[in-house]
C-alpha cells in the first residue's frame, strides 16, 4: 500500500540513490515517488497468510515468494513497486539481488486509502510485465478475493470468490495456485478490520484536504 508523496520528479537511477537515504520505503512510477503507508493488523495478517500459502505451494520448485520489502521493477512502465506478495519462477530473477523483474503472480491486499491506486495505475503497470499471469486483490473487510488471470492469448479474465467456505484457483504455466479463503482469512478480526479501515479513510481524507 502506498500514498503519493510530493517530491521533485526523479529519473529511476536518481530514485534508487534517493531512496537508500530514506527511513521509509517508496514506490516509483513515471518519475513520481509514493510513500509506503503503514498497514492495519488485518492487512498484516492477510499478507502473512498469503505468503505462507504461496510458500507451501512453491516449496521444492524453482519458484520463490517475496513480500513487502522486495522491489519489483516494471521497466516498460518506468516503475518500481513493493507488492504485498509476489511469486517469481525466473532463473534470471534468482540471480538478481536488488530487485526482481519477472513476477508470475502478484497479490495486493486492498486498503481504503490506496485501493484506487492499486486498481488503477499500479494494476496497469503490472500488466506490462510479460511474465505476469495473475494479479490477486484481497479485501480486508470481508472474505472476498478477485483474481485477474491472463490467458495464453493475452486476455485478462476476472475470477471471484466470496465467503469462508469458498476457494479460488489461479492457473499459470508453472502451476495452479489454490487459495481456500478460510485459510487466507484465518485470525482476521473483521470488526477490528472495519474500524481500522474507517480510521484510515478519515486519515486519508484529512491528508487530502490539508
Amino acid at each position: 500500500m502506498s500514498a503519493v508523496l510530493s517530491q521533485p520528479r526523479f529519473t529511476y537511477a536518481d530514485y534508487l540513490v534517493w531512496e537508500e537515504a530514506q527511513p521509509e520505503r517508496h514506490e516509483y512510477l513515471g518519475g513520481e515517488v509514493f510513500a509506503m503507508a503503514g498497514g492495519s493488523t488485518a492487512h498484516n495478517t492477510l499478507t502473512g497468510n498469503m505468503y505462507i500459502a504461496l510458500r507451501a505451494q512453491t516449496r521444492g520448485t524453482p519458484c520463490r515468494v517475496y513480500m513487502a520489502d522486495v522491489k519489483l521493477r516494471v521497466e516498460a512502465a518506468n516503475a518500481s513497486f513493493y507488492p504485498d506478495v509476489f511469486v517469481t519462477c525466473s532463473a534470471a530473477d534468482a540471480a538478481r539481488s536488488n530487485q526482481q523483474q519477472d513476477a508470475l503472480l502478484i497479490v495486493e491486499v486492498l486498503s481504503p486509502s490506496t485501493e484506487g491506486h492499486d486498481r488503477g495505475d499500479k494494476f496497469s503497470a503490472y500488466r506490462m510485465l510479460p511474465s505476469l499471469q495473475a494479479v490477486v486483490f484481497v479485501a480486508q473487510g470481508q472474505p472476498h478475493i478477485e483474481a485477474f488471470i491472463r490467458s495464453a492469448d493475452g486476455v485478462w479474465t476476472l475470477h471471484e470468490a466470496t465467503g469462508l467456505d469458498a476457494q479460488i484457483t489461479c492457473a499459470t504455466s508453472e502451476r495452479s495456485f489454490v487459495f481456500p479463503l478460510a485459510e487466507l482469512y484465518a485470525e482476521v478480526d473483521f470488526s477490528a478490520s472495519s474500524a481500522e479501515a474507517a480510521a484510515e479513510t478519515v486519515a486519508a481524507s484529512a491528508g487530502t484536504s490539508a
